[in-house]
């Protein structure tokens, strides 16, 4: 390392470091621009590797563009393109090093990167970025013909950091997020104003959240990200800038610290290019003359060795999809078609006896050659630009001439420029910024908003010692005659401290739930959704449990309503079967209490914390064989009563740092009756840490093992 430095040394001792970086530029062919202030000083400068131009062309459905930071000693900004291949692979489409991220930074930056599409009907599809606003607006600029999509995990972690600050109950934030979720997730523009006011009922308690979610996302951004939107555009599955990061993540590995100069950058930027150009050869290779013995079927006689494995995949993943979307293109949505330019379900079905063609994939798939893809058709001559420049030279005076002598001297002996490096920026605005990141020659960038947040609650939840001075100033009200507390045994009475009764509508089931979960009873028909969702996405799994599949349509059927028209028996909640649904969908302890008979249900699927204090239950009565009603314990109504009592301040306070759940003396029923039998193995420990809970019930009353039909009225 240290006879390689000395090297690099010795050869630029006589040259300025701009100076030396354009001799690079140029002794590799690169395609590079630059712009200067003050004369001499570099304002902006791009680049990108030659047979990256052969890759942008070919590869040029979608792109990510975002800026990455503490890459240089100058502490620019670095804007960088990345681009997607056949493979599924990315590749470095160019960078763009820039004095700030002002619009008129960036689009010059993307005017350059626009001149390396040597085809003016080949120009980027889809580009996808941040919430960057300076740099959405270059790209609209720029590219008006393209769509922007914006990275659907960042706009996801900037929401769920804000339903943190705006919503006091941690255990709310889950359910505004399932709502969210499915706002997102609407598949087509018709749904979309009633998923819209779904989520806004889910989220009505909070009305300043409802308002940042629509002022900063919906309504301005909503077809750059909501599903019904972007699955009209061929984006190959890049909704997110994941992948992007991973490029980052590699890039600044191989920096090792943020005080290189403008050529050791460069240095690595160009040995990660040429590692990436070898990798993108092999991948090409592999899918040209090695197939996997799945795709050795009469099915893909003619796209073996014409299409990428990465697409073949793709398309073997949509094939399974043909026996339940059949030929009919409203139950396919033909989502492959639109997004991928791949066949989708109800296009190959057509073709499970005989092959798919080849004019059936788009021409991206099948770009598997590293070349120029045609571009050496294009004749570049600048003899009219020569004679252009010569008549004029001819017409100037001596000073003219002179004046563009020199100008032709800068791109004749580009490596004697008399360019000077960007200063390196001070901080002149007192202190320095404290920061999550300590190593001030650290690659890694500041936290966003969003991990501040996290960190806010994490050390929030572990003050263990806070969370036990809050909640011991308060004490809770003297018990109270409450009603309905006859429709309970008589030993389970004395850990009841408060009933709470719905709206006796025939959806008291899903209300006392939804209240419960902390979405307010009007928020019933969501959770009738969410376990719709719940029972389609595991449809196997209940039908087993459920005995077959008569039971099984029943219960989706009951699901089924609209909030209008009346509720019949059938659509009842039956919660001896819905109670598995409703604690796993939720991931919750689901306690039920009556006087015919009592049980706890666990989640199926998920491995509990080993932490019992991160658990949440929720307990339902039914009550008058013929109604649901919500059940607290003294905790929760202790919480009730802080609402009234505390004031917002204090109340966020208490919020961020108690949680409430069943009192740990509150003794639970037995397990539910085919919950062993059905729980993945994952699962099993659920009921391990609570049998001394189970126990205590049991030596009040002597637990019987039939079933009751419990319906709602």
């Amino acid at each position: 390392m240290d006879a390689r430095s000395a090297c690099r040394s010795s050869i630029r001792r006589s040259d300025t470091e701009m100076q030396h970086l354009i001799k690079l530029l140029e002794r590799d062919q690169y395609i590079y621009w630059h712009r200067l202030k003050d004369k001499d000083v570099v304002r902006d400068i791009f680049w990108c590797h030659p047979d990256t131009v052969k890759l942008v062309n070919a590869c040029n459905l979608v792109f990510f563009i975002d800026s990455t930071y503490k890459t240089n000693r100058y502490k620019l900004p670095l804007l960088d393109f990345v681009g997607v291949t056949p493979t599924g692979m990315t590749f470095s489409a160019g960078f763009a090093y820039l004095e700030g991220e002002r619009l008129n930074n960036v689009v010059w930056a993307l005017k350059r990167f626009r001149g390396i599409f040597l085809r003016r009907d080949a120009l980027p599809g889809v580009i996808v970025t941040d919430r960057n606003l300076a740099l959405m607006n270059a790209v609209k600029t720029v590219f008006p013909e393209c769509t922007n999509l914006l990275c659907n995990f960042h706009i996801n972690k900037n929401i769920k950091a804000k339903c943190k600050s705006l919503i006091g109950s941690k255990h709310a934030w889950e359910y505004v997020m399932d709502a969210w979720g499915s706002l997102v997730d609407c598949p087509s523009e018709q749904q979309f104003d009633e998923c819209l006011k779904k989520f806004e009922m889910a989220c009505s308690p909070w009305p300043m959240f409802v308002d940042y979610v629509n002022e900063t996302w919906i309504i301005p951004h909503k077809k750059k990200f909501v599903t019904a939107w972007t699955n009209k555009v061929m984006h190959l599955g890049n909704t997110t800038t994941n992948r992007f990061e991973s490029a980052h993540w590699a890039l600044k590995r191989m920096l090792q610290n943020n005080l290189g100069d403008l050529c050791s950058v460069w240095d690595v930027m160009n040995n990660m290019m040429t590692l990436q150009h070898t990798e993108i050869k092999a991948s090409f290779e592999t899918s040209t003359h090695v197939v996997g013995y799945v795709f050795k079927k009469t099915l893909y006689k003619r796209l073996l060795g014409m299409i990428s494995r990465y697409a073949l995949n793709q398309i073997a993943a949509e094939f399974e999809r043909v026996h339940y979307a059949g030929k009919n293109p409203s139950t396919c949505g033909c989502v492959m078609r639109t997004t991928h330019g791949l066949p989708c379900a109800c296009e190959l079905s057509k073709y499970v006896l005989g092959c798919i063609p080849l004019d059936s994939i788009h021409m991206f798939w099948r770009r598997l050659n590293f070349s120029d893809q045609g571009l050496s058709m294009f004749e570049v001559s600048i003899k009219e630009e020569i004679e252009i420049i010569f008549k004029r030279f001819e017409e100037l005076d001596v000073c003219g001439k002179l004046m563009l002598k020199s100008k032709l001297r800068e791109i004749a002996y580009p490596d004697q420029n008399s360019m000077c490096h960007p200063p390196a920026k001070v901080n002149t605005k007192g202190a320095p910024k404290k920061s999550m990141n300590r190593n001030p020659r650290s690659t890694k960038r500041d936290p966003s908003y969003w991990k501040y947040v996290d960190a806010f609650h994490s050390v929030q939840n572990s003050n263990s010692s806070v969370r036990h001075s809050v909640s011991s100033s308060y004490q809770p009200n003297p018990r109270r005659i409450m009603p309905m507390l006859d429709q309970f045994q008589s030993f389970i009475q004395d850990f009841i401290d408060n009933i709470v009764d719905v709206k006796p509508d025939r959806n008291c089931g899903y209300r006392s739930v939804a209240s419960l979960l902390g979405m307010g009873e009007n928020s019933w028909s969501l959770v009738c959704n969410h376990l719709l969702k719940e029972l389609d996405k595991f449809s196997n799994d209940y039908i087993k449990l459920f005995g077959g599949m008569d039971r099984f349509k029943e219960l989706r059927m009951s699901l089924l309503v609209d909030g209008l028209t009346k509720v019949n028996m059938d659509k009842w909640m039956d919660i001896i079967d819905m109670g598995y649904v409703i604690a796993s969908r939720y991931n919750v302890i689901l306690v039920l209490l009556s006087q015919q008979q009592s049980m706890t249900f666990f989640p199926l699927r998920s491995q509990p914390p080993t932490d019992s204090s991160v658990h949440r239950i929720i307990c339902v009565g039914h009550v008058y064989n013929n109604h649901f009603v919500q059940v607290h314990s003294r905790y929760i109504t202790l919480f009730l009563n802080l609402c009234n009592q505390l004031s917002t301040v204090e109340l966020i306070l208490f919020l961020h740092v108690q949680q409430v759940y069943l009192k740990d003396c509150c003794p639970l029923p037995p397990v539910s009756l085919l919950w062993s039998r059905n729980c993945y193995p994952q699962a099993k420990h659920w009921p391990t840490l609570y049998i001394s809970r189970m126990q205590h019930y049991q030596s009040f009353m002597m637990f019987k093992r039939d079933y009751v039909d419990i319906n709602e009225d």
